[in-house]
């Protein structure tokens, strides 16, 4: 959109997808269904992030029923946070909203959303009230925890992908171009004026969530550096504290030593060696992943490519 040229389309809906075939058809007709009792002009923007499925036959099947759903077929699997950056991209509404592709996000709070922002805000995040799962719970409180009260992360807990933001906040938003990104964090990094509502989220209608244990934690580990120094502070004042145990060992040892004659050797040096060792290669990893996300963009490569695009 042009500077000064009134943009006559209301609300972009963003939604990812990857190997959701039988999600599509219902998700659609829920965000078409919900979106017109708006009474909004509107776009729904699928994108297929490098599905294995038939997921793309089925965008374009809903491409092709609804003039108003537009698809994004992208070369390969990027990741649902550039999946979504990719969408955003091409959405032109003055507000867009992201959701989810897997119906867990509800559909019914879009009036809600919608009327929220409307009301001066920038962007208007949807927070879960409770975790569907005894595992779900327990992960997300561990997660929020660590980034909120262990690396004083002023963000807000328990969101949702589903949020909805302003033509402003987006417009800065994808200004953004680094490869190693997270959509809670750089909204966060924005600043801009903010509110919540809480929801609940929906049960899967079919499949299994495409989200594991070790993508959520790669998720928050690229959250947490991102957004703040403290892992390496942490890593400083460790290595400080441990520099003080070993002085203190060492003393310990020598009056050992000059007392009474004989030093404990086998275990002490075991000790020694997976407590020095460990601290050694955590130290390491940490440093290594804030070198990996220098390296990965100091290569300057492209964020996605698209390889299909439907009604765009």
């Amino acid at each position: 959109m042009k500077n000064g040229e009134e943009n006559t389309l209301q609300l972009s809906i963003v939604s990812t997808i990857y190997n959701d075939e039988q999600v599509i058809p219902h998700l659609v007709d829920a965000l078409v269904c919900k979106t017109a009792q708006l009474n909004v002009t509107y776009e729904v923007i699928l994108v297929n992030d490098g599905s294995h499925d038939k997921s793309n036959a089925e965008i374009k099947r809903a491409c092709d029923k609804y003039p108003q759903v537009k698809g994004l077929s992208l070369a390969r699997n990027y990741g649902q946070q550039i999946a979504v950056s990719a969408g955003m991209r091409f959405a032109s509404g003055n507000y867009v909203l992201i959701i989810d592709g897997d119906l867990e996000n509800p559909v019914d709070a879009i009036p809600e959303l919608y009327a929220k922002i409307k009301e001066g805000y920038d962007i208007v995040y949807a927070v879960s009230k409770k975790r569907q799962t005894i595992s779900k719970r327990i992960t997300s409180e561990l997660f929020w925890f660590a980034i909120c009260r262990l690396l004083h992360i002023n963000i807000v807990k328990n969101q949702l992908l589903l949020r909805i933001m302003s033509r402003a906040l987006v417009d800065n938003y994808n200004t953004y171009n680094e490869i190693s990104r997270s959509v809670a964090g750089i909204t966060h990094d924005l600043g801009l004026k903010s509110t919540k509502i809480e929801v609940n989220p929906k049960n899967r209608t079919s499949g299994k969530s495409n989200y594991n244990f070790w993508q959520r934690l790669n998720i928050f580990i690229d959250i947490a550096l991102n957004l703040s120094l403290k892992p390496l502070n942490f890593v400083m004042f460790l290595g400080f504290f441990t520099f003080l145990f070993s002085i203190c060992f060492s003393l310990y040892y020598l009056y050992i030593y000059f007392k009474i004659g004989t030093i404990p050797g086998y275990t002490s040096t075991i000790l020694s060696i997976f407590l020095f060792g460990s601290i050694i290669v955590f130290t390491l990893g940490i440093m290594a992943r804030y070198l990996s996300l220098i390296y990965l963009e100091v290569r300057n490569r492209p964020l996605f490519f698209v390889k299909e695009k439907y009604n765009l």
